[in-house]
């Protein structure tokens, strides 16, 4: 019996000890504008306004990966490319700068701000959503539901 338990111990300390020693083959890299609501392409292929997050993996022969060129549009026009380098396993964020001297800079950041807006009010409408949830799954309102009546409050539908 003392021999088996030694065996489990030994088996899942090796387990363990396999799976934190296995290397990572990928890294993240988070794409970001100045100023915000850039529209961020690989090729002719669109992945998003930003913030857009994508998973690089590695050829498996070095340390680092590098990036495929991703170009930011602005609404106005503009525009600028960008490729780095990372090291394998690492979480990184690259800001892409609307150039200075190219036209439409208002047009970008009035687009900006209705950008921030609409990212506020998606996030007030997931916080009251999870709120909903939260009163829902509380021991009054499953009382209240399982009586069949209505509490006085909106806040079990």
């Amino acid at each position: 019996m003392k021999q088996m338990a030694l065996l489990a111990l030994t088996l899942t300390a090796a387990l363990l000890g396999a799976c934190a020693t296995t290397p990572r083959h990928s890294a993240l890299l988070t794409y970001q504008s100045s100023p915000d609501g850039a529209e961020i392409f690989e090729g002719d292929k669109s992945l998003g306004i930003v913030p857009v997050t994508r998973t690089y993996d590695s050829d498996g022969t070095s340390a680092n990966i590098t990036t495929p060129d991703v170009r930011a549009v602005w609404p106005s026009g503009a525009q600028t490319s960008f490729f780095t380098v990372i090291p394998v396993g690492s979480d990184r964020v690259a800001t892409l700068e609307r150039p200075k001297d190219a036209p439409g800079l208002q047009q970008d950041l009035e687009h900006a701000k209705k950008v921030a807006i609409a990212r506020k009010q998606e996030a007030e409408r997931r916080r009251q959503e999870q709120q909903t949830e939260i009163n829902q799954a509380s021991a009054r309102c499953k009382q209240e539901q399982a009586q069949g009546t209505q509490g006085l409050a909106d806040d079990c539908k």
